[in-house]
Formats: C-alpha cells, sequence, structure tokens
C-alpha cells in the first residue's frame, strides 16, 4: 500500500536536489509548495495540496519532470526528442520505485 511516508522515501533523492520545492504536512494532507526566487527571500511561491498519496506521487513525478528537463536542458533552449526520451527514462526509476513500494 503506498503512504504518504513511502512517496515521501521514494522521492527523497530529488527533494534533496530541487531547491525550490518543499512539502509539508497539514492537516489536509500533504501540500507542495514551489518557490520561485532568489533566496533568501523568494519573492513568489505558489502550493498545491495533496491529499492522497497518490495525489503527491503524481504532483511529484510532475515536477520531477519538469526538474530533470531544465536539468538537461539549463534551462536555455528547448527540448529535443532525445531529451524527452532521457526525462522519461529518469521519471521510470520513480514509477519503478512506486510499484516496488506497491509489493
Amino acid at each position: 500500500m503506498l503512504t504518504f511516508e513511502k512517496v515521501l522515501e521514494i522521492f527523497e533523492d530529488y527533494l534533496a536536489q530541487d531547491m525550490e520545492l518543499e512539502v509539508y504536512k497539514s492537516r489536509y494532507g500533504y501540500v507542495c509548495v514551489s518557490f520561485n526566487g532568489s533566496p533568501p527571500d523568494p519573492p513568489y511561491c505558489e502550493g498545491d495540496v495533496c491529499r492522497t498519496p497518490e495525489e503527491l506521487f503524481d504532483h511529484l513525478l510532475v515536477e520531477y519532470e519538469s526538474f530533470a528537463s531544465i536539468q538537461l536542458t539549463k534551462g536555455r533552449r528547448e527540448e529535443n526528442e532525445a531529451d524527452e526520451e532521457q526525462v522519461r527514462c529518469l521519471c521510470q526509476k520513480y514509477l519503478d520505485r512506486r510499484e516496488e513500494a506497491m509489493k
């Protein structure tokens, strides 16, 4: 069974790398907050409430996909087909971890 704690464990390596994303526990589930700007005072942030572990997993996978794309392209060019394939392969490890956690 997928739990919030297991989802956070699955994405632990990604969450340690992405300095613009924070995940907080709330009474409504978990809140993913994206900060945009320069530390220490980001001028803008937005958040999404994830009420189930599946919602949290899906949200973090989308965030990771964007993060991986920016890492590959250095944010300086559009993604090409090779980049997209590489991002899909990178995302697959999280899908595999989820599958393993569900056993």
